[in-house]
């Protein structure tokens, strides 16, 4: 994550979701959302999304031995 680009205001979210959703993709990189200035979300690609589960699915199997 790169705190001078991906990161805006929940209001700036709403004017511009399109945009921050399509930077998301293009870039590939989580986005934080900040609320009063505080973080609130981050937004995750789908694919990094789907890589981490996997691995913390597999972390849990190996747990379970």
């Amino acid at each position: 994550m790169d705190i001078s680009q991906d990161i805006c205001s929940l209001d700036e979210l709403k004017k511009n979701t399109k945009a921050v959703i399509q930077s998301v993709r293009d870039s590939n990189r989580p986005f934080m959302v900040t609320e009063q200035g505080k973080p609130g979300v981050i937004i995750i690609p789908a694919n990094i999304m789907k890589s981490k589960l996997r691995a913390l699915q597999a972390v849990c199997e190996l747990s379970e031995v």
